[in-house]
């Protein structure tokens, strides 16, 4: 990533969205105008396949990752398809099928939040009064459907999406929730009020524990829990976001270490969808600004394996020899996709389709978490993530998984706090600046803290890696996964079709 012979090769959030942005080109129908194509089928015959998800979902989810990788990377999709997009998007029936709804308000949101205008302003608010014309209000709540009398997910498990409220209408409270921190709505706020009232005290999908049963993703249960956690902390209900933390935690529970979450929490043998993965990270950045920072942990975890390991970048393990144009065409579309379902320690099982919504959450994951890696809290520039990126304030370069150093360049005399990992002594911790030692403070928890006055200075930041080898229950199977510091380099037992974690390269100290 860089001419600077020094500098490490970590810039792995980058480059895999980057290629995220290339698949989406390859996944698009020129033919059609740019239509995407929903379904990459790869069995019995490798084909692109278009589906009324192509619409309002998958148009929503790739214009939403090309303002997010223009964030992220300093590029976007190219301006002619980014435009090709957003026609057909804004030409889109939200009610081709409700979750379509749930997506354009996010991105309408999106949209909006990029380029405030009248007229993006406009579209949010037509669609809020078309989502609330939908909608069955009762009392205080609103929903779209309600679940049979008595039920509750910890009594009936998976099946069809209808047992499921939250399925429709958990994306609808993150956008909804997105735009009341910046615009007074009165429709706006009347509406996500009554949806999150419906979900907290008449689902049934929630006890009041935060535990449930259900489809974290494709049932929108954590997609709600991330939207009803926006909801609850502008509100300042401390009660409510304790029970999505609790929520969040439960599902944790039956999570790998590694990020690895089920997209079906009490079904077994489970699978992992990488739209699950984009709404804990949402869900887990919003705990660690608000609640706990410890969650920053998981987001590194998630990301560093999880979420890189979902992205497809070997198309002849699904697909074999590729010869000629058509299977070229389908193997671009596959390289740089992420899978809609995985194992812990394969893709194996995502080899006879992959789904063209988990290529857009795969992109926003990655880019919520490079976000939320560095962040500027008044006086403190804060370094939540060791990611390799740069910011206004300050770049950061960080050296793991080879060896156990990181880098900050500053760009102003900002102080500096950095969170170091659980598992580090920090008496094990030396700090310097352009070589010479500095004093630093421990007194906050997670964080160290570095004075000021380092404009156009290095620090850095030395701790000893963690390296050990780690048996873990995952969805009733165990693995021995070996770490250094938050990476997996390499999982035990192996997957046959498709492996993950083969990282041998990264267990060498040098870059």
């Amino acid at each position: 990533m860089s001419s600077c012979q020094s500098r490490p090769d970590t810039y792995f959030i980058q480059r895999a969205v980057e290629k995220g942005l290339r698949a989406i080109e390859a996944r698009l129908d020129v033919e059609e105008g740019y239509r995407p194509r929903f379904l990459l089928q790869l069995s019995p015959v490798p084909q692109l396949q278009h589906s009324i998800w192509d619409l309002g979902d998958m148009c929503s989810r790739y214009v939403d990752a090309g303002i997010l990788g223009q964030q992220a990377v300093g590029h976007g999709l190219p301006e002619h398809i980014d435009l090709a997009l957003r026609g057909i998007l804004f030409g889109c029936d939200p009610y081709l099928e409700p979750f379509m709804a749930t997506r354009m308000m996010i991105t309408y949101v999106d949209v909006y939040l990029q380029n405030p205008t009248h007229e993006n302003k406009e579209r949010v608010e037509d669609l809020v009064a078309l989502v609330r014309s939908r909608m069955t209000f009762e009392d205080d709540y609103a929903y779209y459907f309600r679940q049979p009398e008595g039920w509750s997910s910890q009594t009936q498990v998976m099946g069809h999406f209808i047992p499921y409220p939250t399925y429709p209408i958990g994306g609808l409270i993150i956008g909804l929730s997105r735009y009341l921190e910046v615009e007074q709505s009165e429709d706006a706020r009347d509406l996500n009020d009554r949806l999150c009232k419906f979900v907290l005290d008449i689902s049934g999908t929630f006890d009041m524990h935060g535990r449930y049963r259900g489809h974290t993703h494709s049932g929108g249960i954590l997609t709600a829990v991330a939207g009803i956690l926006r909801w609850a902390i502008n509100r300042g209900d401390d009660a409510v976001v304790e029970r999505m933390k609790k929520a969040f935690d439960y599902t944790l529970q039956h999570s790998g270490s590694t990020g690895w979450i089920p997209d079906g929490l009490g079904e077994s043998p489970g699978s992992c969808e990488t739209c699950t993965l984009m709404d804990a990270i949402h869900a887990a950045i919003l705990l660690a600004r608000n609640v706990d920072t410890g969650y920053y942990d998981f987001i590194e975890r998630c990301v560093r394996n999880q979420l890189l390991e979902n992205q497809i970048l070997k198309p002849e393990r699904f697909m074999g020899e590729i010869i000629g144009p058509e299977m070229r065409a389908v193997a671009d579309a596959l390289t740089g996709s992420w899978a809609s379902y995985s194992l812990p320690n394969s893709l194996d099982n995502c080899s006879e389709s992959v789904e063209g919504c988990c290529l857009g959450s795969g992109i926003r994951g990655l880019c919520l978490a490079l976000d939320a890696a560095i962040e500027k809290r008044r006086e403190w520039v804060q370094v939540n993530i060791p990611f390799s990126r740069n910011s206004e304030w300050c770049e950061v370069i960080s050296y793991e998984p080879y060896v156990e150093r990181m880098d900050i360049i500053m760009h102003d005399d900002s102080k500096v706090r950095v969170r170091i990992p659980a598992w580090v002594d920090r008496r094990d911790v030396r700090v310097s600046v352009d070589g010479d030692l500095v004093e630093f403070d421990t007194s906050s928890d997670l964080y160290i803290e570095i004075g000021g006055g380092y404009a156009g200075r290095t620090i850095c930041m030395e701790y000893p890696l963690r390296k050990v080898k780690i048996t873990e229950n995952i969805d009733g199977q165990e693995y021995v996964l070996d770490w250094r510091g938050n990476t997996v380099v390499g999982i035990e037992p192996r997957g046959s079709l498709y492996p993950i974690y083969e990282r041998e390269l990264w267990e060498l100290e040098s870059w």
